[in-house]
């Protein structure tokens, strides 16, 4: 009878070779797992594979670049009390990421308004422009695949001249310094990583200044109408979730 005697080294071999034969471990050395993961949880090292395997996440793609679009409507009041107007200037700029942290938002609101009020056979026309600059300075606190979260102090200075009839100014000027916090969705999923929607909730802190000045035979009559807000986003109408508070950015 022939007898084969293993050493301990021999076994070890033996071994090794047959778990690396197993198509559980073949499966594990494929997923690159390190550790041990927790029951029901993610296995160890599974956020980090997938960053590496999925590439670059839609925002990290836009970093140095130029995004073009609309970042949201403001309106500023030109003129006091009934003879004044409410100007709309939606505000269209860019955006440029410096780094996937910081970023800078700068644009322009363009509004002009009329009216026209017949009474009998005298007939009153008024008109009205508003002029809006805004900056802002966007925080990328969270990020992942498709996903941005995002902090943006800004800031908005407004200016409107306007005129009632032949012997009426109208003017307005108008401040506003807050911050907003929300999410910036890009369209990776669908293959258009450059195409994003933000949407966003905020909190204003509003000086406005509106005048009114009448040219009478008897001189000038001003009245002024001084306001101070600290406000959140308003929805003074069921559509204004969309014009004030989400915003479209395109990036080149």
């Amino acid at each position: 009878m022939n007898t084969i005697k293993l050493g301990s080294a021999g076994i070890a071999a033996g071994l090794v070779a047959f778990l690396l034969s197993t198509p559980v471990l073949a499966q594990v050395e494929a997923e690159g797992q390190v550790g041990m993961g927790l029951p029901g949880g993610e296995p160890a090292g599974a956020q980090q594979r997938g960053a590496t395997a999925g590439g670059p996440s839609d925002h990290d793609q836009m970093v140095g670049r130029f995004a073009v679009g609309y970042l949201g409507r403001r309106t500023i009041q030109v003129g006091a009390d009934d003879d004044g107007f409410g100007v709309a200037a939606p505000v269209i700029g860019v955006r440029y990421w410096l780094d996937r942290s910081l970023g800078l938002d700068l644009g322009l609101g363009l509004g002009l308004a009329s009216e026209s009020v017949e009474v009998g056979p005298a007939e009153a026309e008024s008109s009205a422009f508003g002029l809006i600059l805004h900056a802002g300075v966007p925080l990328a606190l969270a990020s992942s695949r498709h996903f941005v979260f995002q902090v943006v102090p800004e800031a908005n200075v407004g200016f409107g001249s306007g005129s009632a009839g032949d012997n009426v100014d109208l003017s307005g000027f108008q401040l506003d310094v807050g911050a907003r916090a929300g999410a910036e969705i890009h369209f990776g999923f669908i293959d258009i990583p450059q195409l994003s929607l933000q949407a966003s909730v905020g909190l204003l802190f509003t000086v406005q200044n509106a005048k009114t000045t009448v040219d009478t035979a008897a001189g000038e009559t001003e009245t002024s109408q001084n306001s101070v807000f600290l406000r959140t986003a308003t929805f003074d109408n069921p559509w204004n979730i969309f014009t004030s508070n989400v915003a479209a950015l395109y990036y080149f």
